[in-house]
């Protein structure tokens, strides 16, 4: 399993860790597209890579007024309706309102051309959406502690974020800051702090500096994971986490919600399996496999679905097959969505059920009869059908 992992000294911004995450290989040309169809107006991306393999990253576009927080909510709807990314986004841009204490109609942020604006927001999630990261641990950051020119270090804006976060911060006399709202913004939102880190290979790396000469902070990025020797590619084997609770006192139709409610927040399986608890009472077992950044949200679907009063949780490694999707045509017209699986050389083509469900209900044709010829269809088989 890969994880991102973010390590800093000095002033860290937007733009530092933008250049670091450009560093990795991120596809420029997909984030400027996403980021246009996002925002419908042209953005410009400067990236250049001393001779050090440092990464300098800067982001703009035109259009530089302030916003208010329900317009952040305009521009980001159509990207919330299809990506996590989206409403981390705007998780961002909410933090920044609230440390401010300022209206949700009030214009604020700026819109592009700073180093904190939604632009830069957007181009950070879009990163790592397009890296495949959907965290990233974070070592502990140092910030000033002190008077400055200004006023009090950190500032009020730059406290109350971190006061929100999970991040741990090495506090140091001194008269400036190290983190800005934005930079903040996104470590709280993305980050976790990094306690322990392991045997690790390092797969990749990148450091991200300030276009200014003056400015010596810099931020790396790493990405860490396992290697395995043989044929089995890393991306075959994954990390998930486990949950699982007894109930003997939960109606099947609660279950069955209970697992409707689970899916929908985002477990990759939820079952039950019938067991036998002590004295000999009948019950249920509910097992749910999640990632880890959705696992305390599910905790809490169990607490409010079932009769669960405690349960368990663990880690397991887990094999997958490399899968992708696609999308065959029916005879009839009707489109199924497939699923892809490859092993050895080989393909396996498996109609996904929903889709296969809405073309029986449109037809009326029997189940198995479109899901035969959707995945005869997916295989190259369509003349023997």
């Amino acid at each position: 399993m890969k994880e991102l992992f973010l390590q800093g000294i000095g002033k860290i911004d937007c733009e530092k860790i933008l250049g670091a995450l450009w560093g990795l290989d991120t596809d420029l040309r997909k984030l400027q597209e996403r980021l246009e169809k996002i925002f419908s107006f042209d953005i410009q991306i400067e990236y250049d890579r001393n001779s050090r393999k440092e990464h300098k990253g800067h982001i703009s576009g035109k259009v530089t007024e302030k916003i208010s927080l329900e317009q952040v909510s305009d521009y980001l709807s159509s990207w919330k309706e299809v990506s996590d990314f989206g409403k981390k986004t705007e998780k961002m841009a909410e933090m920044l309102w609230a440390a401010e204490g300022i209206s949700v109609q009030e214009p604020f942020l700026q819109l592009a051309g700073s180093e904190t604006s939604l632009v830069s927001l957007a181009a950070l999630a879009a990163t790592m959406e397009l890296l495949g990261f959907s965290t990233c641990r974070v070592s502990p950051l140092k910030e000033g502690m002190g008077i400055g020119k200004e006023g009090m270090i950190p500032s009020e804006t730059i406290l109350y974020i971190l006061k929100e976060s999970r991040l741990s911060m090495d506090f140091l006399p001194g008269e400036e800051e190290n983190l800005t709202p934005g930079s903040v913004a996104f470590l709280s939102v993305f980050g976790e702090t990094a306690k322990e880190i392991g045997v690790k290979s390092i797969l990749d790396g990148a450091s991200g500096i300030s276009r200014e000469e003056e400015d010596q902070g810099i931020l790396r990025a790493l990405v860490l994971g396992e290697r395995w020797d043989g044929e089995e590619d890393d991306r075959e084997r994954d990390q998930v986490q486990v949950l699982e609770t007894n109930v003997d006192d939960c109606s099947g139709e609660q279950l069955g919600y209970a697992i409707e409610c689970l899916m929908k927040a985002g477990a990759l399986d939820a079952s039950c399996f019938p067991i036998f608890m002590k004295k000999g009472r009948p019950a249920y077992m509910l097992q749910v496999i999640c990632k880890k950044e959705k696992q305390k949200d599910l905790e809490d679907i169990i607490f409010r679905e079932t009769t669960s009063i405690g349960l368990r949780r663990y880690e397991e490694n887990r094999r997958i097959l490399p899968r992708s999707f696609t999308e065959v045509q029916l005879k009839d017209g009707h489109k199924v969505k497939i699923k892809v699986c490859s092993h050895h050389g080989q393909k396996f083509y498996y109609p996904e059920y929903d889709t296969v469900k809405q073309v029986c209900l449109d037809t009326g044709r029997p189940y198995r009869n479109v899901y035969d010829e959707a995945a005869a269809l997916a295989g190259g088989y369509g003349n023997d059908i």
